[in-house]
């Protein structure tokens, strides 16, 4: 079981771009997925599959960053 503070240290927020303008940060990706309207953009189940070495993700003309939380 992980501590607080492990927790804390292992958090991330993702962070939406389209271009090279910011459109939001999320705690976590299914927010995320929900927000984009984007009939192009990939689904929750395909984005969830990627490892850390995929990011960031870039699908048309959004790109996804994966950040730590400080």
């Amino acid at each position: 079981m992980n501590t607080y503070k492990e927790q804390q240290e292992n958090k991330h927020n993702f962070v939406l771009m389209k271009g090279n303008e910011v459109i939001g940060t999320f705690g976590n990706l299914r927010k995320l997925c929900n927000f984009v309207m984007d009939e192009s953009f990939p689904s929750y189940w395909t984005l969830v599959r990627k490892n850390e070495e995929d990011y960031p993700l870039k699908a048309g003309d959004y790109t996804v960053f994966k950040v730590k939380h400080y």
